[in-house]
């Protein structure tokens, strides 16, 4: 007989032990049983041994029954390490400034091309992943694909299909009634180079909505009518996108401007800043101290009358009479140096007894 007790039969004493009761399904088996007196001669702790667990002592360590377990399973949040999701956190709220200058110039904006009122409201702003933002688009769909220069990074205008052949009709002379099937039309030529006149349009209102919290300059890049075809980013970035609703007498349809969180991430501590500070009003107080005091300012300022090279052997037999022609007359034009920087033209001369130089002209 064995003196040693399998896996199946270890596993099945520590369940044992953990449960308090072994269950049916993990009673030890008859082999086991037979052994377990023997088995327990060789489980039984060396007096000799200070460490190591002992089994079957009474001063077992506290476990956890099988609820506890599962409850603690159910609040715990797996992470993927492939997933590229970021964790945003604060809110925006230069963002809301900015929506609502966007709002009031393009409703001007519009109302003047098409000589029609219209009302533009912002209605949505959400964080999404770009992904899921292009299965909500259907087909035709004008998308306009933006570069902003300054954040090195792209953009988008999304222009609703029913809203495009609404401005189209109502620009022509029409009723701004939109066509009732526009899924599978594809846009003409002619109506994609108007709506790259409204792009231009909501691309200008869009800059000068900017221009307080960051001076942008928007780049037109290319129109597309299949979301398939804007992968600007990947499908996991997280993406702030911005609904406006715009309203005619007879029509309606959604614009939505759309940036990429990398994109704005650069200038996000503007965005998150409660205050805004006017950076086109100059300070005049400022200025004219700051003017003042610049007068102030010591420099120093040299005169070269010439610079000459030489060989190191004619250096170490140099005596005193000896004469070392520069590259410049003395009596020609020389350079003033105002922190070793030329600024001035001179002539060099003697005033009142002394070396003196007498400004001819700026360097420009």
């Amino acid at each position: 007989m064995s003196q040693y007790l399998s896996q199946d039969e270890i596993d099945a004493l520590l369940n044992a032990v953990n449960d308090d009761a072994a269950p049916a399904s993990s009673a030890p088996t008859p082999a086991a049983a037979s052994t377990m007196g023997n088995a327990a001669l060789k489980l039984e702790p060396d007096p000799s041994e200070s460490t190591g667990k002992i089994f079957g002592s009474s001063k077992s360590e506290p476990t956890m029954s099988t609820g506890q377990l599962e409850a603690i399973s159910a609040t715990v949040q797996t992470y993927d390490i492939t997933n590229q999701d970021r964790i945003i956190r604060g809110r925006m709220p230069m963002m809301d400034l900015i929506n609502d200058r966007f709002t009031r110039s393009f409703r001007v904006s519009l109302s003047s091309v098409l000589r029609k009122t219209t009302s533009v409201n912002v209605i949505n702003r959400e964080m999404s992943k770009f992904g899921e933002l292009l299965t909500t688009l259907p087909i035709p769909t004008c998308i306009c694909v933006l570069r902003l220069n300054e954040l090195r990074g792209p953009a988008l205008i999304i222009i609703e299909s029913k809203l495009s052949y609404a401005i189209i009709d109502s620009f022509f002379g029409g009723k701004d009634r939109p066509f009732t099937k526009v899924d599978g039309k594809e846009f003409t030529k002619i109506e994609l180079t108007f709506m790259k006149r409204i792009m231009d349009i909501a691309i200008r209102d869009l800059e000068e909505a900017w221009t307080p919290i960051q001076p942008l300059d928007i780049q037109f890049m290319r129109a597309e009518i299949n979301p398939q075809f804007v992968g600007i980013v990947p499908p996991s970035e997280v993406v702030l996108n911005t609904t406006y609703e715009i309203e005619f007498e007879s029509a309606s349809g959604t614009v939505m401007v759309v940036f990429p969180y990398s994109t704005i991430e650069p200038v996000k501590q503007k965005l998150s800043s409660t205050f805004q500070t006017d950076n086109e009003v100059v300070d005049t107080v400022w200025s004219t101290y700051l003017s003042q005091h610049i007068k102030f300012a010591e420099a120093i300022a040299s005169v070269k009358l010439g610079e000459a090279e030489i060989k190191l052997s004619d250096l170490i037999s140099l005596n005193v009479g000896d004469i070392i022609p520069l590259n410049q007359e003395i009596s020609g034009e020389i350079n003033v140096e105002i922190e070793d920087v030329a600024k001035l033209k001179c002539l060099s001369g003697i005033y009142k007894g002394s070396r003196a130089v007498q400004i001819v002209r700026k360097i420009l």
